[in-house]
């Protein structure tokens, strides 16, 4: 259940983290709000439209295979947008971030269909979904910490090492 939780909180911690650090992100790369309201709009379509092909792709090669490349993809993406040099690159970045953030909700949910039934499948997805839920709410805290005491691109420092302890967790403990 907590590698599950884990996995589904994935994405909004990609969208809530990050928000306190919008306007030095603004300053950094000098544009405008609107500009940086693209990096959540690249990121949402790519998370968006990728959800539709997580499933199929873990039915094709295997639920494990699929959210350990996933997950080394967003750790990878993570610190390409922390070494962002251009507003561009960042952008390029959070796309990546999307492209991959979703396969842990989507296989996830997969894995638990495939592993339970009945009462206990229904168990395990409300706890799933209850750690999900803290997601939006510890997120910017995290984010706005991060961001005061260390800068915006410690924001995507700790989210590569949250993709990265996912990935070392997943391929100890997914079977």
């Amino acid at each position: 259940a907590a590698i599950l939780a884990g996995l589904a909180m994935l994405g909004p911690f990609s969208i809530d983290t990050y928000l306190p650090s919008f306007p030095a992100i603004a300053h950094d790369f000098a544009v405008s709000a609107p500009e940086m309201q693209q990096t959540l709009f690249a990121y949402l379509i790519a998370f968006s439209v990728m959800t539709l092909f997580h499933g199929t792709l873990s039915d094709s090669f295997g639920r494990r295979p699929v959210i350990l490349v996933s997950l080394v993809l967003y750790a990878l993406a993570s610190v390409g947008c922390g070494l962002a040099r251009v507003f561009e690159e960042l952008l390029l970045f959070r796309s990546l971030q999307g492209l991959s953030a979703g396969a842990g909700m989507v296989v996830g949910r997969a894995i638990i269909r495939d592993s339970f039934s009945g009462h206990d499948a229904q168990r395990l997805m409300s706890m799933v979904m209850m750690i999900f839920g803290l997601a939006p709410a510890v997120a910017p805290i995290i984010g706005g910490w991060l961001q005061s005491g260390l800068g915006w691109r410690w924001v995507f420092g700790f989210l590569s090492l949250l993709g990265a302890l996912l990935v070392i967790t997943c391929a100890r403990g997914l079977p």
